[in-house]
């Protein structure tokens, strides 16, 4: 005999945690993991940055195409009754000075907590090592989990997550289950990942070196594509919030170019017409470009970092504003989906409602989070549309 709910939500991450909140009494969570929030515990380097402080109009122009489709849910669930939420059950916040929300204690736990603790409070109940294995629709749902327990229920929301960060659960397995029901799922593609670049051995000293704000153009799958943000350098290639944003973007052979310095011809002219008798190294540290990174590039460009100004050729000062103001860089490989951040694809929204969040091709299902197929920037914004999806799912509106 199948246990019967009113609603049965797959997946116990923030989205899954914000249906069960919304929808509570009635309502069972079966998560595939000993306990919820396993990839909450990870985000923001184990800190937890769950939303960002940006007031609604900003917050949601940050969402890009994704603007008109999440804004119903977030405007249910916007960040600052998130954040009021979260400090209600028990985990006070801070935000920094760039908008960035945490838990007061920096620690992601209190915030899965918090999440967790509202979910029973609201009346949800939770089942923990609950691998679903197969969902089908006949009058209802029936939902069959791999030790052969059987639930069925009026609703069914899935919030399986993407397939990005596999060990925390979110494998890929929900996308067999919307492609049960009907649904197309857009191809699984790392986002908010870091870059591999090919050549890279000049720049392998500048591991963990970071430029703010610095122009980019992406050369990537035929498009091209300006962008302003900081970038961190790795061993291995580049990353920081201008690369995580537009990985989902990005493929092998696609090529970044830098501009770390604006109108440098006329200002490299100046500084070495000022400082004749400096290395070209030591003048050029007065445009605040890291020294290692400096280095580099000169090296790269074959360009020794010791001679004097004023023997700089107009050859040399030519190769270097082209560096300074053009640095390029072709991608050898993007961080795979076991190590990225969020996951680009999965059900496409123009299969979903954006009032109410069920299917178009399935009356009862609703879907939530990162099982849709949405891209937003770092900062707190996926977590909490996440959550706000997750919560609209859980009203059962149509």
């Amino acid at each position: 005999m199948a246990s019967a709910v009113s609603t049965i939500i797959i997946g116990g991450g923030p989205a899954g945690l914000g249906a069960a909140i919304s929808c509570g009494q009635g309502s069972l969570l079966l998560e595939r993991n000993p306990f919820a929030g396993n990839k909450l515990l990870l985000s923001g380097s184990g800190q937890c940055n769950f939303t960002n402080a940006l007031d609604r109009t900003e917050f949601l122009k940050v969402c890009g195409k994704n603007y008109a489709f999440l804004k119903p849910a977030f405007y249910l669930m916007d960040n600052v009754k998130f954040r009021e939420l979260v400090e209600k059950a028990g985990c006070p916040t801070l935000a920094r000075p760039d908008g960035k929300v945490f838990p007061a204690s920096l620690r992601a736990e209190d915030v899965r907590n918090a999440l967790l603790g509202s979910a029973v409070q609201a009346g949800a109940r939770l089942v923990f090592n609950a691998r679903v294995a197969s969902v089908r629709r006949q009058d209802r749902f029936f939902v069959e989990t791999a030790d052969k327990s059987i639930y069925q229920a009026e609703r069914l929301i899935l919030a399986g997550g993407g397939s990005s960060w596999p060990q925390t659960g979110s494998d890929g397995s929900a996308y067999a289950l919307a492609r049960s029901l009907g649904h197309l799922i857009v191809a699984p593609r790392p986002a908010l990942a870091s870059v591999r670049i090919k050549g890279f051995g000049f720049f392998k000293a500048c591991a963990g070196v970071s430029v703010k704000q610095a122009e980019a153009v992406f050369y990537a799958q035929g498009a091209r594509i300006r962008a302003r943000g900081d970038v961190l350098w790795t061993h291995e290639g580049l990353s920081g919030p201008l690369i995580l944003d537009h990985s989902h973007l990005l493929g092998r052979g696609d090529r970044i170019v830098l501009n770390l310095l604006p109108r440098a011809a006329e200002r490299v002219a100046e500084v070495i017409r000022l400082h004749p008798r400096q290395s070209l190294l030591q003048a050029l540290k007065r445009f605040q470009i890291p020294e290692s990174l400096l280095s580099a590039i000169l090296v790269s460009a074959a360009i020794d970092p010791g001679q004097i100004c004023s023997a700089v050729t107009r050859d040399t000062r030519n190769r270097l504003v082209e560096q300074l103001s053009g640095l390029t860089f072709t991608i050898a490989e993007v961080e795979s989906l076991r190590t990225a951040m969020a996951t680009s694809g999965g059900i496409p929204l123009s299969e979903i409602k954006a009032r109410s969040l069920e299917s178009k091709l399935c009356s009862g299902l609703y879907c939530a989070g990162e099982i849709l197929d949405y891209n937003l920037p770092t900062g707190g914004f996926n977590i909490q549309m996440a959550f706000s999806t997750g919560w609209l799912a859980g009203l059962g509106l149509h």
